[in-house]
């Protein structure tokens, strides 16, 4: 018991001591607009800048603890919309899915507050829904200044917000805090919290039950829907993971010498170690990791002795830079200027590799869960160098449009909750093929390919949608994508829509081949009771042939049959039952993906095989044709007439045609020409 009880305590220490700082935000861009500027991404109709501009000046707060950390500092945003529908401006981080987070920032009105309800900042799992999000409205008895603030968890419906009781100017400015816990799924509202406090106040408002549950978070996000009337300003944005970040206060003591940092050590595929030299009297330390220019996490460590930290949670096969930050005690000592930028360091990339090529029936992927969970309740898990985000191994077998047939997939969760499939490296590409389903027409996946030198994932193409109604049920929809990359980049597939998108299979090559063109089918010849000759036309291109033939659904035993050459045109079929239905299916086969891969499968002939008589001949076509009961030979020869159950019921000499007074239903008529040729065809009686 003693051991455990201290190993908590250790934890407990650690994980207090280790803080981390996930976005500063101070607006501090060159640009005139959020729209303009690279680490934010704008949806909607409104992207040329208008309604969030960038202007000099950050807000400016302090109370009783001081200064907030980015008071005064950097540019803020006026937020100036009357009118739209569902815009949105976010600035992506590294998916949160435990613990809790904190987005603070200072806020003011422009103007009084003439809206019920508005939207202002939040932190998101997609680009749909808010997580939890801020909103400001004018009182009950329609009165615009003072103002009110409220808070929704996940909700875009003003009917869902939780109010504070307290009302506020629209002269003064706020410091506002949300705090979204990933083990309750609750969100809590702090106004003007005491700068530099330890311990959170009470909260003035509180969002447990509305809209779904979000299991994580990636984006802050503005966004302002339908035609509610947004005017504010705000600067100063931080999103962290501890309350003393999140309430932070500036210092105007000294500064502290600036640490000296070193190289980086223990680089794994998803971090490393930072190294520096200590600094007399720091309290701590932030390191800041950097993407080229983008900054993309702040981590704390306290103690003054400490020169190393672990950072996780980067990508892996990417090369970033840190710098070192001594942190004073506010009073005697401010923070030292950042270091210099460390050497850089590239993380491990062991599932990089050339092709991709997936099969998620190999035991390699795991046992797939046998129900689809609930939405808002997928795991996320790292498979093969793949992460899954919202998204799962599923059982269930379905066909493909090319003759494969897939056994599980990988279902991805609605856009709102977050759900997607990040690759891992491929080092070059020239050709991504996507099997993917859904169960409802107009659904699809959205591909992404990351930029490393905006810190974002930028959308190939657009949506890919799934057309269910063209499909045959249980076949897949292949989605062929060209697209160029001599060096190693990374892709993922996110579901945009609200609905189930599965994918099948996932392929990358290195070349960009044509898709043959899918062979054109004709009837079937030489039926016999245990087979026949499949016929169709050549293929431009083609190296040679697949025939799929099945019973019902299923292929029969040795299919696909194989023919060579482009100019092949048939291939004979054998062992099979007689008096079966079967239907066949031909595929062009091209070079192995080198200029040419191989053909969707054609739309499928028909054939029966016929009875077991004994008869069965070199010829079987539609030689003879049927006039009521008279059956006609384009030439003189001998017939012989038998019923399904290989009885002979009829024959005549040198005839060209003979009459069956009989009754109606099916028959075998063999028919032997001068020569010796032998014709037997199925024939129908009415």
């Amino acid at each position: 018991m003693k051991k455990i009880t201290l190993l908590l305590t250790f934890c407990t220490i650690f994980t207090f001591a280790k803080a981390t700082v996930i976005i500063d935000e101070t607006f501090n861009f060159s640009v005139a607009n959020l729209a303009s500027e690279a680490t934010w991404t704008t949806t909607g109709t409104l992207t040329t800048g208008t309604g969030r501009n960038i202007e000099a000046g950050g807000l400016i707060y302090s109370n009783a603890g001081g200064n907030y950390i980015h008071s005064g500092l950097g540019k803020k945003i006026n937020h100036d919309y009357s009118a739209g529908s569902n815009y949105i401006a976010y600035k992506t981080f590294s998916t949160i899915s435990s613990g809790v987070v904190y987005l603070s920032f200072l806020y003011q009105p422009n103007g009084d507050q003439g809206q019920t309800a508005s939207e202002i900042l939040g932190l998101s799992s997609s680009t749909t829904n808010s997580a939890v999000k801020i909103w400001a409205g004018k009182q009950t008895d329609g009165t615009k200044n003072p103002y009110r603030i409220g808070l929704t968890r996940s909700s875009t419906a003003s009917g869902d917000i939780v109010w504070s009781s307290s009302t506020y100017s629209t002269s003064d400015v706020l410091l506002i805090v949300i705090k979204y816990d990933l083990s309750t799924y609750a969100a809590t509202l702090f106004i003007n919290p005491i700068i530099a406090s330890t311990s959170e106040p009470t909260p003035v408002a509180t969002a447990e039950t509305d809209g779904t549950t979000r299991t994580s978070l990636i984006n802050l996000m503005f966004k302002h829907n339908g035609s509610s009337l947004a005017k504010f300003f705000v600067s100063g944005v931080r999103v962290s993971t501890t309350w003393t970040e999140a309430v932070a206060a500036q210092s105007t003591a000294s500064p502290l010498t600036t640490p000296t940092v070193g190289t980086a050590s223990a680089t794994t595929a998803s971090g490393f170690t930072a190294n520096w030299t200590s600094v007399a009297n720091a309290v701590g330390y932030d390191v800041k990791v950097y993407l080229g220019a983008n900054l993309v996490s702040t981590t704390n460590v306290s103690g003054q002795a400490i020169e190393s930290l672990a950072i996780t949670g980067l990508m892996s096969g990417l090369t970033y830079t840190y710098k070192v930050i001594a942190k004073g005690d506010i009073t005697n000592f401010s923070n030292s200027d950042p270091s210099a930028a460390s050497a850089t360091v590239t993380t491990l990339d062991p599932f990089a590799a050339n092709t991709i090529n997936t099969d998620f029936g190999n035991i390699s992927w795991g046992e797939a869960v046998l129900s689809q969970p609930a939405s808002g309740s997928y795991p996320s898990s790292s498979i093969n160098g793949f992460d899954l985000s919202a998204a799962v191994l599923y059982t269930g077998t379905v066909k493909g449009i090319k003759g494969e047939s897939h056994t599980n997939r990988i279902a991805i969760d609605k856009s709102s909750i977050g759900g997607k499939i990040t690759f891992p490296t491929v080092n070059s590409v020239e050709q991504i093929e996507i099997h993917a389903t859904a169960g409802t027409a107009g659904n699809g996946f959205q591909l992404k390919e990351f930029d490393a030198t905006t810190n974002t994932w930028s959308a190939i193409g657009s949506t890919y949608v799934y057309d269910a109604n063209t499909k045959a049920t249980g076949l897949d929809s292949i989605y062929i994508i060209p697209i160029s990359r001599s060096v190693p980049t990374k892709f993922r597939i996110e579901n945009p829509t609200n609905g189930g998108i599965y994918i099948l299979q996932i392929i990358t090559r290195t070349t960009n081949p044509a898709l043959l063109a899918k062979p054109t089918v004709g009837e079937a010849s030489g039926v016999t009771s245990t087979g026949f000759t499949a016929n169709w036309t050549a293929v431009a291109n083609a190296t040679g042939y697949k025939v799929y033939v099945y019973q019902g659904t299923t292929l029969v035993e040795g299919a696909p049959f194989s023919a060579n050459n482009q100019a092949t045109e048939s291939l004979a079929i054998t062992g099979l039952t007689p008096e079966i239905a079967y239907t066949y299916k031909v595929q062009a086969i091209g070079n192995g993906d080198v200029s040419f891969s191989d053909s969707f499968l054609s739309f499928a002939a028909s054939t029966t095989t016929s009875t077991t008589t004994g008869l069965n001949s070199n010829v079987t076509k539609n030689f003879m044709t049927i006039s009521g009961k008279t059956i006609i030979a384009p030439e003189v020869g001998n017939f012989e007439v038998y019923n399904l159950q290989g009885a002979k019921i009829y024959s005549a000499t040198n005839q060209s045609k003979i009459n069956l007074n009989g009754s109606t239903g099916l028959y075998i008529v063999k028919f032997t020409n001068s020569i010796g040729n032998q014709f037997t065809q199925k024939i129908s009686i009415k």
